[in-house]
């Protein structure tokens, strides 16, 4: 006879609560979850519900890339089971605040993540290519075999499989999505009805929004990247569609100061989220889902808490042949019979390879914040440089403010504020888009080796797009994360920088916004004049991920230092260098990328003869 039997604990987003089937053995047959559903956290959960069931046991290691969630849900269950065992009271193991007594000690990285070659300064468990021999026993052998489950590798694997390809995906964590999960899935395409017909911009056109990226780009992206790129986004939206994506507006980024306008448009795609709204932190979700599942529905195999490991590539013409996986600590070889492609993200969680290749983004590991999916520790492009791959477009980062989100939709004007240097001097347009003005200020910290500040006054406070109120401003000047004077020069005194140099910038900013035109770096918005008491809040970095990966071509191809093609190997979306340049140009930039190249280089596979 079997029993049921609750516990709870908080999680991530809200409490978990688990019911759990216990039979006479004290076994559990069946376990229940009730938590937050569309999230990452749900992933995990459901991931560890399998397992419980198929061992009979709550004894299961966290899920990578959701251990938070999946690690309170485990104590939820274990508190259920304290239950049947006579070791907690039911209203005890319904009261969050009461501890599990059974209460795991286990990591929250599970070995999906732990390598003996993996250091704390270099995290990827990649080695060196295996050997590739005519009579190389290979484990399981697929047409496309793709690294990495999130936008771009779930984007191509559902094109491949959709073509008719046998498609394979090794995933580093215990669930899909990586770090698109955790994007708004907004996505930017030029052209499409949707855009006809909701904003002012009906005669809009890729070629428009190439030049805007290729501008933005400063000369060091890929033009053919860049163009294809922008020829191909609106007939991404339209293949979404087709998937079950529901577009339902279009917005715009904020400008940048030395792009024509002529090229500018409103482009940025929001789906539903299934609310009403969509493109908020995590809504990426629902395009991973939907990647996933048309993956899946046509036939496509994925393994969670495999890590690929190595290439396996021919040693004397360098043609790549399929991976080296590492599952439960067992290695297998899989065969990729027409390409391999990396879909890893860039180098987000590896200092050692920031350090190499992108000051701005190991700035932000050593100092900032980074959002990224932990398990993006740059796989894809160290499998990418043993196979003698080439990088392009390394050293920009996808950088903006976490406390204000300033300059991340053209629809939310900059209220009145200023950005001063460790000289006390404005250096940047402040409402132009956000990654571009925190170049700005990586660069001027570095300069000066001082921070930045946004200085605001108490009237800002007031204006559209204000994150402050007048409650919330005083508990951030009392916990000290902001500062406040009642004068420029004790303003000067508490951020540091020489008084004269402040007053001067101040009174040139109120001097031009008399006339409401700022002469020193063309503002558009929040343009009224700045007067005691003053604010400063120190700018720190929220970061999204780092730009730059594999040189490739536009079919997806990893080329060589010599610009020539790597037989079988492809990278897609931030594995991929050169179609972003030293700064990210606005939302939705990284996810039309992410789908297009996906989808590309399945394309060029399944063209293939």
């Amino acid at each position: 006879m079997s029993q049921k039997f609750i516990g709870a604990v908080q999680g991530f987003h809200s409490v978990i609560t688990a019911t759990v089937t216990v039979n006479d053995q004290h076994e559990l047959i069946d376990v229940e979850a009730d938590a937050q559903a569309g999230t990452v956290g749900a992933l995990g959960i459901e991931q560890m519900q399998q397992k419980m069931k198929a061992i009979h046991s709550a004894d299961v290691d966290a899920v990578s890339g959701a251990s938070v969630s999946s690690t309170s849900f485990k104590n939820a269950v274990q508190k259920a089971m304290a239950v049947s065992d006579g070791q907690l009271s039911a209203e005890d193991a319904l009261d969050v605040t009461v501890p599990n007594p059974k209460q795991s000690t286990t990591d929250a990285t599970t070995s999906a993540s732990v390598h003996p070659d993996a250091t704390p300064d270099n995290p990827s468990p990649v080695m060196p290519a295996v050997a590739y021999k005519p009579d190389l026993n290979f484990d399981a052998s697929y047409d496309v075999v793709i690294v990495g489950a999130g936008g771009a590798g779930l984007a191509a694997a559902a094109e491949a499989a959709r073509s008719g390809l046998s498609v394979y995906i090794s995933e580093k964590s215990g669930i899909p999505g990586g770090t698109t999960n955790y994007s708004g899935g907004v996505i930017q395409a030029a052209g499409t009805k949707l855009q006809q017909t909701t904003t002012d911009y009906p005669n809009d056109t890729p070629e428009k929004h190439a030049k805007l990226w290729l501008q933005a780009g400063e000369n060091m992206v890929k033009p053919e990247l860049v163009n294809d790129l922008a020829q191909g986004a609106p007939q991404n939206i339209d293949w979404l569609a087709s998937l079950g994506i529901n577009w339902i507006s279009v917005y715009g980024h904020c400008h940048i100061p030395y792009v024509d306008d002529a090229n500018f448009a409103d482009r940025i795609h929001v789906y539903d989220n299934g609310t009403g709204k969509g493109g908020g932190m995590g809504d990426g979700l629902v395009l991973t889902q939907t990647l996933l599942k048309a993956a899946l529905a046509a036939g496509a195999t994925i393994d969670y808490e495999t890590p690929a490991v190595a290439l396996v590539q021919d040693t004397n013409n360098h043609n790549v042949y399929g991976v080296k996986v590492s599952h439960d600590g067992q290695d297998h070889l899989i065969k990729a019979n027409r390409g391999v492609i990396l879909a890893t993200a860039s180098i987000d969680h590896n200092p050692a390879l920031a350090k190499a290749y992108n000051a701005q983004h190991y700035n932000d590991l050593m100092f900032n914040t980074c959002l990224s999916a932990k398990s993006d520790t740059g796989d894809g492009l160290m499998m990418g440089l043993s196979a003698g791959g080439a990088v392009s477009g390394m050293g920009g980062t996808i950088d903006f403010c976490g406390k204000t989100g300033n300059g991340t939709s053209n629809q939310v004007p900059t209220i009145p504020l200023i950005f001063v240097n460790g000289a006390g001097k404005r250096f940047v347009c402040e409402d132009a888009t956000y990654a571009y003005q925190y170049r700005a200020i990586f660069q001027q910290e570095k300069q000066f080796e001082k921070p930045t500040y946004m200085i605001f006054d108490q009237r800002s406070i007031n204006e559209p797009g204000s994150v402050w109120t007048t409650e919330s401003l005083a508990a951030d000047v009392k916990k000290g994360v902001v500062k406040r004077a009642d004068s420029i020069a004790e303003l000067a005194d508490l951020i540091d920088v020489p008084v004269a140099n402040l007053h001067a910038t101040i009174a040139t900013w109120n001097e031009n916004m008399t006339q409401g035109n700022d002469l020193e770096f063309g503002r558009r918005t929040g343009l009224k004049p700045l007067q005691a008491p003053f604010y400063a809040y120190h700018n720190q970095a929220t970061n999204l991920g780092a730009i730059g990966g594999l040189t490739i071509n536009v079919d997806g191809q990893v080329l060589d230092n010599f610009d020539q093609p790597i037989t079988g190997l492809y990278a897609a979306g931030l594995n991929a260098g050169g179609w972003l340049g030293p700064y990210y140009p606005g939302s939705g930039t990284a996810i039309s990328g992410i789908v297009h190249q996906g989808r590309k280089a399945a394309q060029a596979l399944a063209q293939l003869n």
